[in-house]
């Protein structure tokens, strides 16, 4: 795929309508621009028109039309914001073409429509509209690549240093796309196991299970899909309270980096945040400190804490709280000489009255065998509980304390910090939804833990009844042939996983020893490069460590974006494949030697570059490599812009 031309109408900064055109013979076509005068807005223009997806700063206006336009609307009125991008692939041009449609009301502007069409054109030279847009795309420039096919210096460095799971997962997605792995990878799910219901091998397992079966299979089969049927509902329900899990984190962060960027609150919101880290991390050390504790005593006590003597322990700790109740000095002896006389020793009489007290003060004595029970609880212990350590079991329980002790007073001290920003009513509402989504979150914690547990009996159920129906079925003729369809579907999916593992191993290292090569020129310092069968870049020095500057992990980025057009290009299966490489301050990390080592390597390997730039570079570039030059020019706010062709600056 290489970029024709870039048209654009009421997008954002840029309101009127234009157009660029873009080299497509391996030059570099630069675009210029000073700073806020729109580069980042240009470049997020070709993401909109192919993903419908943009990615600007946290304090950006989230609005994708002109507010200029906006404002100058009548109310009622209807416009339009349009993206176009002609493209040439393989041999054949192409038009993408996204539009959302607005109309103003009195207090806000409604988006009324979201159409995104790609288009061919054909022989006759007309244009046939394609359906599943979405999916050509993916195939064309792989969404998970994105962020490399269109590489924004800026922000992305410390994107690529968080890549999640999910990003991983994407990225592997996207790989397998471009090097024509993908078809194995469905052919293995689509065949799937036994235990998932709509796979082959799902279908053909619970046909053992038909009306021809016995009852007792048929009951177990639908006993099966039952459970099956509640498993891939957990899974659901967990993999949406995951996803709602990430938006909430993504947007405490976003309020955070908001409230951040105000001077007043810069040193409120980096208190917070430490405040926070240490409170997990006090909570972290006190639940291990009750793991150490419950090993600890179940390793030294498992025969103490199932005796009766726990048991006969409580009574004589009764008997001790009980004898606390007698006056100082009153004892057995004292009690049955008081029965014996008439009066007192204080010189009262003793009437029948009083000797009744005395006799209920018995009952706070200890009973007769006291010094036996307790040397049977001391012998027992000391038989039992050789291994004893009261103060190692304590001392796990006091630290346990002393952290959570601790993680509470950083939670009082985060309400303050919370308190004090609420004060400030500039951030009153923000700080207000950070703690709801905070909140929200914790809520979230405590529901995920009951869906794992249902998930995990909901499978072993699937696993039980799976084992109960390969016993019962095994004595039935008819299912013999099913056992052996299961077994050659088996077979046939492992040739697919043979096929896929051997090609990945294959792709991935030669995709290392590229990224390698093209590092070993563009870094000055020494590292080495480990690619994994999912694809996955692993870059680090002769002490495994993986730390990187901002200015080497975007020359790591650029080797990992060389290094795939390296492979497609060498690969004769492969080199029909081309994809554009759209650069947004590309640079602003690197050093002037870096850098040139990166523009001297990077366009020998890639099909097409367009560059959107703060400095200049007609010098940095041979001439003759390149090719349309345009200037992004703004006015004195930077909120209406249009391109001009030409370098325009002097």
């Amino acid at each position: 795929m290489k970029i024709k031309t870039v048209q654009y109408e009421n997008f954002r900064n840029f309101k009127e309508a234009g157009k660029i055109e873009c080299s497509t013979d391996g030059k570099v076509t630069i675009i210029y621009g000073v700073n806020g005068a729109g580069k980042t807005t240009f470049h997020q223009l070709f993401q909109w028109i192919i993903y419908g997806k943009v990615r600007f700063n946290k304090t950006a206006s989230d609005k994708m039309y002109n507010l200029e336009l906006e404002r100058d609307a009548e109310v009622g009125s209807k416009f339009a914001v349009k993206g176009i991008i002609d493209f040439e692939h393989a041999g054949e041009e192409y038009s993408m073409r996204r539009e959302w449609t607005y109309q103003k009301s009195v207090f806000e502007t409604k988006r009324l429509t979201m159409t995104f069409t790609i288009s061919k054109k054909d022989s006759d030279n007309n244009w046939i509209r394609l359906s599943n847009p979405e999916q050509v795309v993916e195939q064309l420039l792989p969404s998970g690549l994105a962020d490399y096919f269109f590489f924004d210096g800026e922000s992305m460095i410390t994107d690529l240093k968080a890549k999640g799971k999910d990003s991983a997962n994407s990225l592997r997605d996207a790989m397998y796309l471009m090097l024509d792995l993908s078809v194995y990878d469905k052919a293995t799910e689509y065949i799937g196991s036994t235990e998932l219901k709509t796979t082959v091998l799902g279908t053909l397992f619970l046909s053992k299970t038909g009306m021809s079966s016995s009852a007792e299979l048929i009951t177990l089969g639908q006993k099966m899909e039952s459970a099956q049927n509640k498993r891939d509902s957990l899974q659901e329900s967990l993999d949406k309270l995951d996803a709602e899990t990430k938006k909430l984190q993504e947007r405490i962060q976003q309020i955070s980096e908001q409230i951040g960027s105000a001077k007043s609150q810069r040193e409120y919101e980096q208190k917070r945040n430490e405040c926070k880290c240490r409170r997990d991390n006090y909570l972290e050390l006190a639940k291990r400190e009750y793991a150490y504790f419950g090993e600890e005593l179940i390793s030294v006590f498992p025969k103490l804490m199932m005796s009766k003597v726990i048991e006969k322990a409580s009574r004589k700790i009764k008997e001790q709280a009980n004898n606390s109740k007698l006056i100082h000095g009153v004892n057995k002896e004292l009690i049955d000489a008081l029965l014996q006389e008439e009066v007192c020793i204080c010189g009262n009489p003793l009437t029948d009255k009083e000797k009744e007290t005395l006799r209920k003060l018995y009952s706070f004595l200890p009973p007769l065998g006291y010094d036996s029970l307790y040397m049977n609880f001391t012998d027992m212990a000391a038989r039992w509980g050789k291994e004893y350590n009261r103060e190692k079991l304590e001392g796990f329980i006091k630290r346990a304390n002393q952290d959570l002790e601790s993680a509470r007073n950083e939670d009082a001290e985060i309400k303050r910090i919370d308190d004090a920003m609420k004060s400030d009513k500039q951030h009153e509402d923000l700080v207000l939804e950070r703690k709801k989504a905070e909140q929200a979150i914790e809520d979230y914690k405590h529901k995920r833990s009951g869906f794992v547990e249902e998930l995990t009996k909901a499978k072993m159920l699937v696993n039980k009844c799976k084992k109960d129906i390969d016993k019962l079925s095994s004595t039935v003729s008819e299912n013999r042939i099913i056992d052996r369809k299961i077994e050659i579907m088996e077979q046939v999916k492992q040739y697919f996983v043979n096929i896929l593992d051997g090609k990945s191993e294959t792709y991935s290292n030669k995709l290392q020893e590229s990224i390698q090569e093209l590092l070993d020129a563009m870094l000055e310092a020494k590292r080495t490069v480990s690619v994994s069968k999912d694809f996955s870049l692993r870059v680090a020095d002769s002490f495994d460590d993986e730390s990187k500057s901002e200015g080497q992990f975007a020359t790591v980025s650029f080797a990992y974006i060389g290094g795939i057009f390296k492979l497609l290009r060498e690969e004769e299966i492969l080199s029909n494949k081309e994809y554009p490489l759209v650069l947004d301050a590309p640079f602003s990390k690197l050093g002037d030697l870096p850098r040139q080592k990166v523009i001297d390597t990077i366009p020998e390997y890639a099909p097409q570059i367009i560059l959107f730039s703060k400095d200049n570079l007609q010098d940095c570039f041979e001439q003759d490599k390149i090719g349309n030059v345009y200037t992004i020019v703004s006015n004195a706010e930077q909120n209406v812009a249009h391109v001009e062709e030409g370098f325009l600056w002097k």
